[in-house]
């Protein structure tokens, strides 16, 4: 029997601050990271063998847009590829990190590991689990102010509100954390905390099995109605993976803007340890 849980990262390259600053907290509370990153020539299939829980990690290039436009309707604006987005196809090593993390994902969601998706890596899950994304976010809200890496601000600094949805697995994550608005406790009052944010791209439509669980900056419309940024996606509770552990953030919790970091952290191989006693039950 293994002697410490194992979680899987797969990001961008080993020296990455984001890779480095996500192994350091899973290592930092007892478990084993194994780090992935040169995505050439790796088997995902035994490294899926190796590892009990998977994080995915962000990316400097999008995912490619024709995997998931074709779920607009003909004529639908989100039904093209954007000026602004950078394919991972254009580049053969961004090529091969995307086919190794949809093996991945793939084989994840199959054997009900426990998954958490980062930026880009909550992205890919949605987009794999058949969501769609909206190609650049500057269009929709009128400003880049959510990129902060452009503004040169750290990554530790919180800058946007986040607003957890009650009742979530999220929420249960985030319980005990205080709000920055309020001292209230009043249960009917979304959990608000607030992160980093480092992103052009966003999640459009959530994925029919997965629920959106955490939302920011609202977006007027026409008529007074207003349309939410997707801050974070879990598994949705009547959905095919209602009994896994799915969270996807699109804020950099490996950073410690805030308290959430370490949490999602910790829940993150506490279920990650449930996986692998009932894998070597089953074994």
């Amino acid at each position: 029997m293994k002697s410490s849980v194992i979680i899987g990262i797969s990001g961008r390259d080993s020296v990455s601050a984001s890779v480095r600053a996500m192994a350091k907290k899973i290592e930092e509370n007892n478990a084993a990271a194994l780090v992935i990153c040169e995505h050439n020539g790796r088997q995902p299939e035994e490294d899926f063998r190796c590892i009990d829980g998977l994080v995915v990690m962000g990316n400097d290039s999008d995912i490619n847009p024709r995997k998931y436009i074709h779920r607009y309707p003909e004529g639908h604006p989100n039904r093209r590829v954007h000026p602004a987005t950078q394919c991972e196809s254009r580049c053969p090593h961004s090529t091969a990190r995307a086919d190794y993390e949809e093996a991945m994902l793939s084989m994840a969601l199959t054997a009900r590991m426990p998954i958490l998706g980062i930026c880009g890596g909550m992205q890919r899950l949605n987009v794999l689990c058949g969501g769609t994304l909206h190609q650049h976010l500057p269009d929709i809200v009128g400003h880049n102010k959510l990129a902060q890496q452009e503004h040169g601000i750290d990554p530790a600094t919180a800058v946007v509100p986040i607003l957890i949805e009650g009742g979530t697995a999220l929420a249960g994550i985030a319980a005990d954390i205080p709000m920055p608005f309020t001292t209230s406790h009043c249960s009917a009052r979304p959990k608000v905390i607030m992160e980093n944010s480092m992103h052009h791209q966003v999640i459009d439509m959530v994925a029919p099995d997965l629920k959106a669980c955490a939302l920011s900056d609202a977006i007027p419309l026409p008529g007074g109605a207003a349309r939410f940024i997707v801050e974070a996606v879990e598994a949705h509770p009547q959905g095919v993976y209602k009994d896994q552990f799915i969270l996807g953030v699109q804020w950099h919790p490996e950073f410690s803007a805030s308290p959430i970091g370490v949490r999602i952290a910790r829940h993150l191989i506490r279920q990650a340890a449930a996986f692998a006693a009932a894998k070597a039950c089953d074994g």
